[in-house]
């Protein structure tokens, strides 16, 4: 899976998701779409056995090595996000509308292969990067789903009640859906085709590209079926300004706080766009786990983390020249 500046196929691919969810909305119907529920959950368990077959136990060596910086990091990636849209939130800036979908987008890990692209074209430390982006991705496994009924969006009243809720109905699809491929990916490839690792890795990256469209189109497909086109128009464009803050806030923090602790130039490039990204390819199937398909839902947990994908890849490529200008410097 490629993105900019290393070509555009998942942007491309999500633009032609998007005008097939508007074209033709009733093929993700259960009527239309071959057994959409059954298809759904096994993307997200092929996504993440990729996941599991990419997984690079070697990565976590040089990440380790400070591991203040591995906590420092991840704590950007969850909580800085967080507190930014709970605050602005009490503040009445984020309308109720939309604030669950700004809550789920805060809690997510960071990308694995944007931020990667970014950091090696940019002259990062690009094994910094992958070894941060494994640490969040499989710490997001139980912190998101945990984070999410803790913030108040479980089935119950009392938390004590949605944790229950959770334990009971979510956990063991998280296991077998998430946790077990993920395990198996790593399992088979380590065991079986360690050799040929990097030879079967683009056709894998391919299927999951594939299973992200699937879930983004089975999803925009019952949002504009459920509420109009006209009306799905209308709220994106109501979505936008809060999606532009949040991404000035969110890029205002990775900056900063990469430079915590003064690290080398190399090194704050690959943190940079660790903390600056948040991942579409474990939102969209932990989405679907924990809130379902009701359309309501899709509309305002599905559509700023799609859009926001957007615009982190637009914006996170435009910096691509002058940070690798000024990682080259020696002062």
């Amino acid at each position: 899976m490629r993105v900019f500046p290393n070509g555009s196929g998942l942007l491309l691919g999500l633009l032609i998701t998007f005008a097939c969810a508007w074209l033709f909305p009733n093929k993700g119907e259960e009527r239309e779409f071959f057994f959409p529920e059954i298809v759904s959950k096994l993307a997200i368990v092929l996504i993440f056995l990729v996941q599991g077959w990419n997984l690079k136990i070697s990565s976590f060596r040089m990440v380790y090595k400070e591991i203040y910086r591995v906590v420092l990091v991840n704590g950007l990636i969850f909580i800085g996000p967080l507190i930014f849209v709970l605050l602005f939130y009490q503040v009445g800036f984020f309308p109720e509308y939309w604030i669950n979908g700004f809550l789920f987008l805060a809690i997510l890990p960071t990308t694995i292969s944007s931020c990667v692209v970014f950091t090696t074209v940019a002259g990062g430390h690009s094994d910094v990067a992958l070894g941060h982006a494994t640490v969040s991705n499989l710490l997001a496994i139980f912190w998101v789903p945990f984070a999410w009924v803790a913030l108040g969006n479980g089935s119950g009243n009392e938390i004590g009640e949605q944790w229950i809720s959770f334990g009971i109905h979510v956990f063991p699809q998280i296991f077998f859906l998430v946790v077990l491929p993920c395990l198996i990916g790593w399992l088979v490839c380590y065991v079986c085709f360690r050799n040929e690792k990097n030879r079967f890795g683009e056709h894998l990256k391919k299927a999951t590209f594939i299973c992200i469209l699937l879930l983004a189109y089975l999803g925009l497909s019952k949002t504009v079926l459920r509420i109009g086109r006209d009306e799905f128009l209308i709220l994106i464009f109501e979505l936008f300004p809060y999606l532009i803050l949040f991404l000035i806030f969110h890029l205002a923090l990775s900056w900063f706080g990469s430079g915590i602790f003064s690290v080398n130039r190399k090194q704050r490039v690959a943190e940079f766009y660790c903390i600056s990204q948040k991942s579409l390819v474990m939102g969209l199937p932990l989405a679907g786990l924990l809130i379902g398909s009701a359309p309501q839902f899709i509309i305002n947990i599905v559509c700023p983390l799609l859009l926001y994908h957007f615009l982190q890849l637009a914006v996170g490529a435009c910096f691509l020249s002058r940070l690798k200008e000024w990682s080259s410097r020696t002062c």
